[in-house]
């Protein structure tokens, strides 16, 4: 069990730590789960891997705002 600090700091346990690969600079998330919080390692990596893919054959955001806006020159 962890405790909260002045700073509002937790510290993660070793095995947890070890388990889902935290180390410093890993970028965590916390989540509500229905009555329960869940700690997410890499959200944004996370993120990135639901939506690989998602838009291949479709235009480029410069594309987009050409076909939008004009081509500029």
């Amino acid at each position: 069990m962890s405790k909260v600090t002045a700073k509002y700091q937790i510290t993660i346990p070793v095995t947890v730590r070890k388990e889902m690969g935290i180390v410093p600079g890993t970028d965590v998330d916390i989540r509500k789960k229905g009555q329960k919080y869940v700690l997410v390692v890499n959200p944004i990596e996370t993120i990135k891997k639901k939506w690989r893919g998602k838009f291949k054959g479709k235009p480029t955001t410069m594309e987009y705002m050409d076909e939008v806006r004009g081509k500029v020159n």
